[in-house]
């Protein structure tokens, strides 16, 4: 009990001053004071002193997207020294020698990086964190650095399929013949909006668009959820789970929720779908996954960082005292998804 009073007092407070000081009131929320158990807890899990940051529920390899995160935890709490060591880690293992790309992940076995291809998502959040960072900061080189990110990104990850511009997951082995794959989790939508501003002659606009339209026929089964992957058959338009995975709303899809609400684009009717399965199976016992052509669920129950996107789907800014916190999370993902919710919360106000 006390230490959900004194939960909910530091969201307040923490609240109030993102509140008054705007756009970078969480980042600032530090500079008041406040402090963030949260963020310094996730560093002492999962980030090591040279500045990787560890996916612990899968053999401690790191990513793109895990680097992107930290980086972006780092600008918002306006930890300096972490988000360079960061930075630095992720241009010296990551960074592509002839582009502006990151190759999807990083092996503590050599070879380290047998994998090239980049994930376009990690690339979003990175590039998100340094606009961040030259913003907070005043640091030039990060805003040109981010800008360069983008630019790459629309070059190399938007195509047209049939009449909509989508954005890929990777540069390479998602555009084939016969049907691109998709993966909307992909879509951080408020990472989307800056890089309109970054890019502003760029693809940026009509991507969020269609990936609006895109969420809205993409939903299936009992729940009316959707997939991790999705197929877009190049000469139909026909949009399917895609074969090649299983028909999942899982570990993949969950991010869509965090990331259409925080875009502030997310449909009605899939805060709708949310809360029948919340009203279904509690949210203390969520699915870790739910197979949406058979509506098999898996035999465990999904970690804190799904209730906690849950929360925030339902409940938006109004979701902030109620989030678990980080220490409920055994994992980096889990734990990844509750920041990413809480600072969402703030933000949404």
């Amino acid at each position: 009990m006390f230490r959900s009073i004194v939960r909910r007092q530091f969201c307040r407070n923490t609240l109030s001053v993102a509140g008054t000081l705007g756009l970078h009131g969480v980042a600032l929320a530090q500079t008041q004071g406040l402090g963030d158990p949260d963020w310094e807890l996730y560093k002492k899990r999962f980030m090591k002193p040279d500045g990787r940051i560890v996916d612990t529920g899968n053999h401690d390899v790191s990513h793109s997207e895990g680097q992107g995160y930290g980086l972006f935890f780092a600008s918002t709490f306006n930890d300096r020294t972490a988000f360079d060591k960061i930075l630095e880690w992720t241009r010296n293992n990551l960074k592509h020698r002839d582009g502006n790309l990151h190759s999807w992940r990083w092996s503590p076995n050599a070879p380290h990086v047998p994998d090239t291809n980049n994930a376009s998502d990690g690339d979003l959040m990175i590039a998100w964190a340094l606009r961040r960072g030259a913003l907070l900061w005043r640091v030039e080189a990060y805003l040109d650095q981010a800008k360069a990110i983008i630019r790459d990104l629309g070059e190399k990850c938007v195509r047209k399929i049939g009449s909509r511009l989508v954005l890929l997951p990777g540069m390479k082995g998602f555009d084939r013949p016969k049907a691109a794959i998709v993966n909307l989790s992909y879509y951080l939508m408020p990472a989307l909006g800056r890089a309109a501003s970054l890019d502003p002659s760029g693809p940026w606009k009509t991507v969020m668009d269609h990936g609006q339209q895109l969420l809205l026929a993409s939903r299936f089964g009992l729940w009316g959820l959707p997939p991790d992957w999705l197929a877009i058959d190049r000469k139909s338009e026909r949009i399917y789970p895609a074969a090649s995975f299983a028909p999942r709303f899982s570990y993949d899809a969950i991010r869509i929720p965090l990331y259409f609400k925080w875009g502030k684009v997310m449909p009605a009717s899939l805060k709708q779908s949310l809360y029948a399965v919340s009203q279904n199976y509690s949210m203390t016992a969520l699915p870790g996954w739910i197979d949406l052509m058979t509506g098999e669920r898996s035999a465990y129950n999904a970690p804190p960082g799904f209730r906690a996107v849950y929360l925030l789907a339902l409940n938006g800014a109004d979701a902030l005292p109620d989030l678990p916190g980080l220490a409920e999370s055994d994992d980096y993902y889990s734990a990844s998804l509750t920041l990413l919710a809480r600072i969402a919360s703030m933000e949404l106000v």
